[in-house]
């Protein structure tokens, strides 16, 4: 059946349905024409509205946590190393800044009195081991804010001074050894030009030619040891 045909058909199909027919009539027509056009774009790999889309796949299943969780699992794997998460990265460092700045606190208050050691158990009996705070890290922050004026009252605030501290306490740490490292690698140096003289010292004297008395003597035939001898 050729186009011509079919527009025949549909016209006299059309002129005698009433207004509501034709209305639907011309809605089954866009419909079906509508329907063409997805399809054809789904072949040719674009929109209904003639944009290329990317061909990428992207799951909806997949979730950020879950990525991470698979990144953290094979690294453990196949390294051998357990990769912190944020969380965890922030209270280590809020528990660490904690329990450095109240001990100087106290060394200077207590003086001779004063103990790492025993100041080390308290803190892990009240806030547990800076690895494993018992309290999220914002408590622990606001009650460091109770105590020092210098911390903000304002939980995520307060939690970014601490870390602010324990950095700036770590690259003191980290460059006090790197000049201890450094001096002992300038006495190493000494020492070992020390060394080199005592060598060199060893060598000149073993040049040295020392004369013994008794060999000396033998030199001398009789005849003039006797001009020694007194008259």
């Amino acid at each position: 059946m050729n186009n011509s045909l079919i527009t025949l058909i549909i016209n006299c199909a059309y002129q005698r349905a009433s207004w509501k027919n034709q209305l639907k009539f011309w809605s089954l027509i866009m419909a079906t024409a509508s329907r063409r056009t997805v399809r054809s774009a789904s072949k040719n790999g674009t929109s209904a509205n003639g944009k290329t889309r990317a061909k990428t796949r992207t799951s909806a299943k997949v979730t950020p946590e879950k990525l991470a969780n698979t990144l953290i699992a094979a690294a453990e794997k196949k390294f051998g190393v357990k990769l912190e998460t944020r969380e965890q990265r922030i209270s280590k460092k809020v528990g660490y800044a904690t329990r450095e700045r109240l001990g100087k606190n106290l060394l200077g208050l207590a003086k001779d009195d004063f103990s790492w050691d025993t100041w080390n158990k308290i803190f892990a009996k009240i806030f547990g081991e800076p690895t494993a705070l018992k309290y999220p890290p914002e408590i622990v922050a606001m009650a460091m804010a109770i105590i020092y004026h210098d911390v903000p009252t304002e939980a995520e605030a307060a939690v970014r001074a601490l870390i602010d501290y324990n950095d700036r306490s770590l690259e003191e740490r980290n460059k006090r050894e790197r000049e201890e490292r450094a001096r002992d690698l300038d006495l190493n140096d000494i020492e070992e030009l020390l060394d080199e003289d005592d060598e060199f010292d060893d060598e000149e004297e073993e040049d040295l030619d020392f004369v013994d008395e008794d060999e000396d003597l033998e030199d001398f035939d009789d005849d003039e040891l006797d001009d020694f001898d007194e008259d």
